[in-house]
Protein backbone atom coordinates (compact mmCIF):
# COMPACT_ATOMS: atom_id res chain seq x y z
CA UNK A 1 0.00 0.00 0.00
CA UNK A 2 3.09 2.53 0.68
CA UNK A 3 4.20 1.74 -2.60
CA UNK A 4 1.19 2.59 -4.27
CA UNK A 5 0.20 5.85 -2.41
CA UNK A 6 4.02 6.35 -3.58
CA UNK A 7 3.89 5.99 -6.78
CA UNK A 8 0.39 7.95 -6.89
CA UNK A 9 2.21 11.22 -5.17
CA UNK A 10 5.35 12.00 -6.30
CA UNK A 11 8.06 13.18 -3.45
CA UNK A 12 8.15 16.88 -5.36
CA UNK A 13 4.05 16.71 -4.63
CA UNK A 14 4.51 15.60 -0.92
CA UNK A 15 1.90 17.91 0.99
CA UNK A 16 3.48 17.19 5.39
CA UNK A 17 0.13 16.54 5.93
CA UNK A 18 -1.36 14.85 3.14
CA UNK A 19 1.56 11.86 3.78
CA UNK A 20 1.08 12.60 7.58
CA UNK A 21 -2.30 11.08 7.07
CA UNK A 22 -2.37 7.79 5.14
CA UNK A 23 0.93 7.25 7.05
CA UNK A 24 -1.51 6.89 9.95
CA UNK A 25 -4.26 5.42 8.10
CA UNK A 26 -1.25 2.34 7.06
CA UNK A 27 0.35 2.23 10.74
CA UNK A 28 -0.85 -1.06 12.12
CA UNK A 29 0.67 -0.63 15.88
CA UNK A 30 1.31 -3.53 18.01
CA UNK A 31 -0.36 -5.71 14.51
CA UNK A 32 2.42 -4.94 11.87
CA UNK A 33 4.20 -7.76 11.62
CA UNK A 34 7.64 -7.73 9.64
CA UNK A 35 9.08 -10.04 7.40
CA UNK A 36 13.20 -11.38 7.12
CA UNK A 37 13.75 -14.66 7.59
CA UNK A 38 11.29 -15.17 9.79
CA UNK A 39 8.13 -13.16 11.01
CA UNK A 40 8.35 -11.58 13.63
CA UNK A 41 6.82 -7.75 16.02
CA UNK A 42 9.33 -5.10 16.47
CA UNK A 43 7.52 -3.49 19.79
CA UNK A 44 9.79 -0.31 19.74
CA UNK A 45 9.15 0.61 16.23
CA UNK A 46 5.10 -0.60 16.08
CA UNK A 47 3.24 -0.30 18.96
CA UNK A 48 -0.44 1.18 19.71
CA UNK A 49 1.25 4.11 21.91
CA UNK A 50 2.65 5.83 19.10
CA UNK A 51 -0.42 5.35 16.60
CA UNK A 52 -2.99 6.99 19.56
CA UNK A 53 -0.37 9.96 19.80
CA UNK A 54 -0.14 10.60 16.41
CA UNK A 55 -4.07 9.93 16.01
CA UNK A 56 -4.47 12.77 18.65
CA UNK A 57 -1.74 15.10 17.60
CA UNK A 58 -3.36 14.98 14.07
CA UNK A 59 -6.99 15.56 15.08
CA UNK A 60 -5.30 18.51 17.65
CA UNK A 61 -3.66 20.28 14.59
CA UNK A 62 -7.43 19.58 12.48
CA UNK A 63 -9.19 20.99 14.95
CA UNK A 64 -7.25 23.83 14.85
CA UNK A 65 -7.13 24.66 11.18
CA UNK A 66 -10.89 23.88 11.30
CA UNK A 67 -11.29 27.45 13.51
CA UNK A 68 -8.68 29.15 11.37
CA UNK A 69 -11.19 27.80 7.98
CA UNK A 70 -14.08 29.35 9.54
CA UNK A 71 -12.73 32.49 10.39
CA UNK A 72 -11.30 32.61 6.55
CA UNK A 73 -14.64 31.98 5.39
CA UNK A 74 -16.20 35.32 7.36
CA UNK A 75 -12.98 37.28 5.82
CA UNK A 76 -13.99 36.08 2.19
CA UNK A 77 -17.33 37.10 2.90
CA UNK A 78 -17.37 40.18 5.05
CA UNK A 79 -14.90 41.43 2.51
CA UNK A 80 -16.59 40.08 -0.45
CA UNK A 81 -13.83 38.76 -2.28
CA UNK A 82 -16.62 36.61 -4.68
CA UNK A 83 -16.91 39.99 -6.54
CA UNK A 84 -13.24 40.47 -7.29
CA UNK A 85 -13.44 36.86 -9.09
CA UNK A 86 -12.18 34.80 -6.02
CA UNK A 87 -14.20 31.25 -5.93
CA UNK A 88 -14.60 29.76 -2.51
CA UNK A 89 -13.01 26.90 -3.97
CA UNK A 90 -9.97 28.53 -4.86
CA UNK A 91 -10.27 29.96 -1.65
CA UNK A 92 -10.11 26.40 0.02
CA UNK A 93 -7.71 25.09 -2.11
CA UNK A 94 -5.47 28.08 -1.14
CA UNK A 95 -5.69 27.51 2.69
CA UNK A 96 -5.00 23.95 2.08
CA UNK A 97 -2.19 24.20 0.89
CA UNK A 98 -0.89 26.51 3.50
CA UNK A 99 -1.44 24.07 6.01
CA UNK A 100 -0.95 21.04 4.26
CA UNK A 101 2.50 22.33 4.72
CA UNK A 102 2.84 24.57 7.99
CA UNK A 103 0.23 22.91 9.85
CA UNK A 104 1.46 23.72 13.30
CA UNK A 105 -1.30 25.40 15.86
CA UNK A 106 1.67 27.59 17.35
CA UNK A 107 2.55 28.77 13.47
CA UNK A 108 -1.07 29.88 12.56
CA UNK A 109 0.13 33.44 12.26
CA UNK A 110 2.09 32.10 9.23
CA UNK A 111 -0.38 30.18 7.66
CA UNK A 112 -3.20 32.61 7.42
CA UNK A 113 -0.27 34.96 5.88
CA UNK A 114 0.50 32.69 3.79
CA UNK A 115 -3.32 31.91 2.39
CA UNK A 116 -4.29 35.18 2.47
CA UNK A 117 -1.48 36.44 0.59
CA UNK A 118 -1.98 33.72 -2.07
CA UNK A 119 -5.68 34.98 -2.68
CA UNK A 120 -4.89 38.68 -2.64
CA UNK A 121 -2.25 37.87 -5.21
CA UNK A 122 -4.19 36.69 -7.65
CA UNK A 123 -6.90 39.62 -7.28
CA UNK A 124 -4.24 41.94 -7.69
CA UNK A 125 -2.50 39.93 -10.95
CA UNK A 126 -6.26 39.76 -12.11
CA UNK A 127 -6.69 43.84 -11.95
CA UNK A 128 -3.65 44.90 -13.59
CA UNK A 129 -4.20 42.26 -16.37
CA UNK A 130 -7.54 43.21 -16.53
CA UNK A 131 -8.46 44.60 -19.89
CA UNK A 132 -10.49 47.77 -18.22
CA UNK A 133 -7.24 48.87 -16.21
CA UNK A 134 -5.04 51.35 -17.86
CA UNK A 135 -1.09 51.93 -17.31
CA UNK A 136 -2.36 55.25 -15.13
CA UNK A 137 -4.35 53.26 -12.85
CA UNK A 138 -1.60 50.47 -12.15
CA UNK A 139 0.97 53.23 -11.74
CA UNK A 140 -1.48 54.88 -9.28
CA UNK A 141 -2.08 51.61 -7.27
CA UNK A 142 1.77 51.57 -6.87
CA UNK A 143 1.89 54.70 -5.60
CA UNK A 144 -0.96 54.75 -3.44
CA UNK A 145 0.67 51.35 -2.10
CA UNK A 146 3.51 53.40 -1.37
CA UNK A 147 1.75 56.46 -0.04
CA UNK A 148 -0.58 54.43 2.31
CA UNK A 149 3.65 52.94 3.98
CA UNK A 150 4.17 56.23 4.54
CA UNK A 151 0.97 57.53 5.93
CA UNK A 152 -0.41 59.30 2.65
CA UNK A 153 -3.37 59.23 1.00
CA UNK A 154 -3.62 59.09 -3.05
CA UNK A 155 -6.69 59.15 -4.95
CA UNK A 156 -5.77 58.62 -8.04
CA UNK A 157 -6.68 54.91 -7.79
CA UNK A 158 -9.53 53.34 -9.21
CA UNK A 159 -12.60 52.52 -7.16
CA UNK A 160 -11.51 48.82 -7.41
CA UNK A 161 -7.65 49.80 -6.67
CA UNK A 162 -8.85 51.21 -3.96
CA UNK A 163 -11.21 48.38 -2.75
CA UNK A 164 -8.00 46.06 -2.98
CA UNK A 165 -5.38 48.72 -1.51
CA UNK A 166 -7.71 48.27 1.31
CA UNK A 167 -7.93 44.69 1.76
CA UNK A 168 -4.03 44.72 1.36
CA UNK A 169 -3.51 47.43 4.08
CA UNK A 170 -5.61 44.71 6.91
CA UNK A 171 -3.79 42.04 5.94
CA UNK A 172 -0.40 43.04 6.23
CA UNK A 173 -1.70 45.35 9.54
CA UNK A 174 -3.09 41.94 11.16
CA UNK A 175 0.32 39.97 10.13
CA UNK A 176 2.37 42.63 11.62
CA UNK A 177 0.06 42.48 14.80
CA UNK A 178 0.11 38.32 15.12
CA UNK A 179 3.83 38.46 14.34
CA UNK A 180 4.23 41.47 17.45
CA UNK A 181 2.17 38.82 19.78
CA UNK A 182 4.45 35.63 18.98
CA UNK A 183 7.91 37.30 17.85
CA UNK A 184 7.64 40.63 20.40
CA UNK A 185 9.09 42.42 16.90
CA UNK A 186 7.67 44.77 14.42
CA UNK A 187 7.95 43.12 10.96
CA UNK A 188 5.58 45.99 9.17
CA UNK A 189 8.70 47.45 7.15
CA UNK A 190 9.94 44.10 6.28
CA UNK A 191 6.63 43.02 5.23
CA UNK A 192 5.65 46.39 3.04
CA UNK A 193 9.44 46.17 1.05
CA UNK A 194 8.17 42.46 0.03
CA UNK A 195 4.87 43.16 -1.29
CA UNK A 196 6.41 46.46 -2.75
CA UNK A 197 9.03 44.99 -4.79
CA UNK A 198 6.57 42.33 -5.99
CA UNK A 199 4.32 45.05 -7.28
CA UNK A 200 6.65 46.99 -8.74
CA UNK A 201 8.01 43.41 -11.02
CA UNK A 202 4.20 43.32 -11.99
CA UNK A 203 3.85 46.33 -13.02
CA UNK A 204 7.10 46.32 -15.22
CA UNK A 205 6.09 43.66 -16.83
CA UNK A 206 8.00 40.87 -15.10
CA UNK A 207 6.77 37.24 -14.96
CA UNK A 208 5.70 37.33 -11.73
CA UNK A 209 2.29 36.47 -11.79
CA UNK A 210 2.88 33.14 -9.15
CA UNK A 211 3.86 35.24 -6.50
CA UNK A 212 6.36 32.30 -5.47
CA UNK A 213 9.11 34.42 -4.52
CA UNK A 214 6.68 36.96 -2.96
CA UNK A 215 5.12 34.00 -0.93
CA UNK A 216 8.73 32.72 -0.15
CA UNK A 217 9.48 36.20 1.51
CA UNK A 218 6.06 36.62 3.15
CA UNK A 219 6.61 33.20 4.94
CA UNK A 220 9.77 33.86 5.93
CA UNK A 221 9.40 37.05 7.47
CA UNK A 222 6.11 36.10 9.46
CA UNK A 223 8.51 32.88 10.56
CA UNK A 224 10.81 35.10 11.94
CA UNK A 225 13.40 34.36 9.10
CA UNK A 226 14.56 37.84 8.62
CA UNK A 227 17.13 38.06 5.21
CA UNK A 228 19.54 40.81 5.37
CA UNK A 229 19.73 42.91 2.15
CA UNK A 230 23.24 41.69 2.01
CA UNK A 231 22.10 38.02 1.80
CA UNK A 232 19.20 38.81 -0.50
CA UNK A 233 21.46 39.95 -3.36
CA UNK A 234 24.18 37.40 -3.06
CA UNK A 235 24.34 35.14 -6.19
CA UNK A 236 23.30 31.96 -4.59
CA UNK A 237 20.31 33.40 -2.63
CA UNK A 238 19.30 35.41 -6.35
CA UNK A 239 19.47 31.47 -7.92
CA UNK A 240 17.24 30.28 -5.67
CA UNK A 241 15.10 32.74 -6.19
CA UNK A 242 15.01 33.17 -10.12
CA UNK A 243 14.80 29.13 -9.58
CA UNK A 244 11.80 29.04 -8.01
CA UNK A 245 10.23 31.43 -9.82
CA UNK A 246 10.76 29.57 -13.06
CA UNK A 247 10.05 26.14 -11.86
CA UNK A 248 6.89 27.44 -10.57
CA UNK A 249 6.09 29.36 -13.62
CA UNK A 250 6.48 26.03 -15.63
CA UNK A 251 3.89 24.51 -13.35
CA UNK A 252 1.40 27.08 -13.86
CA UNK A 253 1.85 27.01 -17.44
CA UNK A 254 1.76 23.22 -17.46
CA UNK A 255 -1.22 22.81 -15.30
CA UNK A 256 -2.90 25.46 -17.38
CA UNK A 257 -1.95 23.35 -20.46
CA UNK A 258 -3.50 20.11 -18.64
CA UNK A 259 -6.68 22.11 -17.99
CA UNK A 260 -7.40 22.72 -21.55
CA UNK A 261 -6.44 19.26 -22.86
CA UNK A 262 -5.19 20.46 -26.26
CA UNK A 263 -4.87 17.14 -28.74
CA UNK A 264 -2.48 18.68 -31.27
CA UNK A 265 0.81 16.92 -31.45
CA UNK A 266 2.99 19.82 -31.58
CA UNK A 267 1.72 21.32 -28.29
CA UNK A 268 1.93 17.52 -26.66
CA UNK A 269 5.58 17.53 -27.49
CA UNK A 270 5.95 20.98 -25.88
CA UNK A 271 4.10 19.79 -23.04
CA UNK A 272 6.55 16.88 -22.42
CA UNK A 273 9.33 18.97 -22.98
CA UNK A 274 7.96 21.39 -20.30
CA UNK A 275 7.67 18.39 -17.97
CA UNK A 276 11.67 17.21 -18.59
CA UNK A 277 12.46 20.85 -17.52
CA UNK A 278 10.55 21.31 -14.84
CA UNK A 279 12.26 17.87 -13.19
CA UNK A 280 15.57 19.07 -14.47
CA UNK A 281 15.11 22.27 -12.51
CA UNK A 282 12.93 20.77 -9.20
CA UNK A 283 16.41 18.62 -9.01
CA UNK A 284 18.40 21.47 -9.03
CA UNK A 285 16.55 23.58 -6.66
CA UNK A 286 16.58 20.72 -3.79
CA UNK A 287 20.16 20.47 -4.28
CA UNK A 288 20.67 24.32 -3.80
CA UNK A 289 18.39 23.75 -0.78
CA UNK A 290 20.20 20.76 0.98
CA UNK A 291 23.66 21.85 0.38
CA UNK A 292 25.61 23.68 2.74
CA UNK A 293 25.30 27.97 2.91
CA UNK A 294 26.32 30.49 4.72
CA UNK A 295 24.01 33.05 2.74
CA UNK A 296 20.55 31.72 4.19
CA UNK A 297 19.74 29.31 6.97
CA UNK A 298 18.05 25.85 6.52
CA UNK A 299 14.58 27.33 7.26
CA UNK A 300 15.39 30.18 5.09
CA UNK A 301 16.15 27.65 2.01
CA UNK A 302 13.73 25.14 3.05
CA UNK A 303 10.96 27.88 2.47
CA UNK A 304 11.83 27.84 -1.35
CA UNK A 305 11.06 24.26 -1.85
CA UNK A 306 8.31 24.37 0.20
CA UNK A 307 6.39 26.99 -1.90
CA UNK A 308 7.71 25.18 -4.82
CA UNK A 309 6.10 21.72 -3.83
CA UNK A 310 2.96 22.87 -3.60
CA UNK A 311 3.23 24.50 -6.90
CA UNK A 312 4.00 20.97 -8.18
CA UNK A 313 1.36 19.35 -6.12
CA UNK A 314 -1.18 21.88 -7.94
CA UNK A 315 0.14 20.80 -11.55
CA UNK A 316 0.42 17.11 -10.78
CA UNK A 317 -2.79 16.15 -9.09
CA UNK A 318 -6.54 15.57 -10.18
CA UNK A 319 -9.53 17.85 -9.17
CA UNK A 320 -10.58 14.68 -7.64
CA UNK A 321 -6.98 13.61 -5.75
CA UNK A 322 -6.89 17.03 -4.34
CA UNK A 323 -10.54 17.06 -3.46
CA UNK A 324 -10.00 13.96 -1.60
CA UNK A 325 -6.82 15.18 0.39
CA UNK A 326 -8.46 18.58 1.17
CA UNK A 327 -11.20 16.11 2.76
CA UNK A 328 -8.45 14.40 4.79
CA UNK A 329 -7.03 17.11 5.75
CA UNK A 330 -9.21 19.59 6.74
CA UNK A 331 -12.59 17.61 8.01
CA UNK A 332 -12.42 14.05 8.40
CA UNK A 333 -11.42 13.22 12.52
CA UNK A 334 -8.46 10.00 12.43
CA UNK A 335 -10.41 7.28 14.49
Amino acid sequence: MQIMKGLELPWYAGLPRVEARFYIEQYGGATDVWIGKTLYRMPDISNNVYLDLAKLDYNKCQAQHQTEWNEFEEWYANDNLQELGIARNYLLHAYFLAAATVFEPERSNVRLAWAKSQIICKIIVSYFNHETTSEEERIAFLANFRSRINGLTNTKSSKTGHRILNILSKILDQASTDAWGILGRDISHQLHNAWGEWLMKLNRGVKCDEGAELLVNIINICAGHIVSEESILHPEYQRLSKLTNKVCQQLQWYQNEKVLGIDDCSAENIIMKCSREIEQNMQALVQLVVCESNVANKNVKQTFLMVAKTFYYGANCSRETIDFHISKVLFERVV
